[in-house]
């Protein structure tokens, strides 16, 4: 391997979510950081200013494992349709739809995220330092051939979180929760719950 291949994959490679003082739409965004893997960069730092689908759909890095910092504000669906050789960290909060469809990306966010935080979700991790809002860990399935997805949240969870969940593993820790109560969930699924004073009967969804 050369020294170019090596700081290509190990120096950030920096996409701005800004030009010329006006900030660049979600499509050119995606162009820009698909562009950066195709050229052989394998770290990639974004400052973000509300662009969609950030870090999804890094195909073309085939095994090389993608590492993407996200520094500003990242907007819906981060890490949508997400690689497994992909690792997404947000420095801050992030908007709804963190981890949609995600296929086997590792998401960190330094914050809260809203609605529908691994939504439709088959494969990866996501893990978020605080709050999810409402719809969390909903749709999602289990492929026998492959590991779970998992959702790991270290605060609570909004309404009707796990609704249609049909497979996977979620870890609502309950720190300075915001909201105690969660549920109802689906069945067959595994969540399990540390928010202490009072959980819904609707939270346990194992079978007896």
């Amino acid at each position: 391997m050369s020294d170019q291949d090596i700081t290509s994959k190990t120096k950030y490679h920096v996409i701005s979510g800004r030009f010329a003082g006006e900030r660049i739409a979600s499509r050119i965004m995606e162009e820009q950081i698909q562009e950066a893997v195709a050229q052989g960069h394998r770290t990639l730092k974004i400052d973000a200013y509300g662009q969609h689908g950030i870090g999804g759909r890094l195909w073309q890095a085939d095994n090389d494992p993608v590492r993407i910092q996200v520094v500003g504000q990242p907007g819906q669906r981060l890490g949508s349709m997400g690689f497994p050789n992909t690792s997404i960290e947000a420095l801050g909060p992030a908007s709804d739809d963190v981890g949609w469809l995600n296929a086997g990306a590792e998401i960190v966010v330094h914050g809260n995220a809203g609605n529908g935080c691994a939504n439709a979700m088959a494969q990866g991790k996501i893990f978020i330092s605080g709050n999810i809002g409402a719809r969390g860990m909903t749709m999602t399935k289990h492929n026998p051939r492959f590991d779970p997805p998992e959702l790991w949240v270290l605060g609570s969870a909004g309404d009707y979180f796990g609704e249609f969940m049909a497979g996977g593993i979620a870890v609502i820790c309950g720190f300075d929760a915001q909201n105690p109560d969660i549920g109802p969930l689906s069945a067959w699924s595994e969540a399990k719950y540390f928010s202490g004073d009072r959980i819904p009967d609707t939270a346990n969804p194992m079978p007896s």
